[in-house]
């Protein structure tokens, strides 16, 4: 690690998650992949979460509060939209097909 490369935590380890998703698809998340994005061994990565299942939470959490929550006078159609819309520009990967 330099000098410039901050220290392994959550946030972080969910921010290059999202970065590996984003290049690749989900298909491309595996926790030796992500440790070697970060330049770490993949034990180093369970320190922080409990294996892959927990990093895909920690994952759809960020997404998800990323979201707006819709106004409220929308109808739930229009709603769910909106929804979809907001984590899917904050999830686009190549894997994805166009809306």
């Amino acid at each position: 690690m330099n000098e410039k490369e901050p220290g392994l935590s959550r946030s972080r380890l969910v921010a290059e998650a999202l970065g590996l998703v984003q290049e690749g698809g989900l298909e491309a998340l595996s926790m030796r992949g992500l440790a070697d994005r970060l330049n770490v061994k993949a034990a180093s990565l369970y320190w922080h979460v409990r294996d892959r299942r927990e990093l895909l939470e920690l994952l759809a959490e960020s997404i998800l509060e990323t979201v707006r929550p819709a106004r409220s006078r929308t109808d739930w159609r229009s709603s769910v939209l909106a929804a979809v819309a907001g984590s899917r520009s904050r999830t686009l990967w190549s894997a994805a097909p166009p809306m």
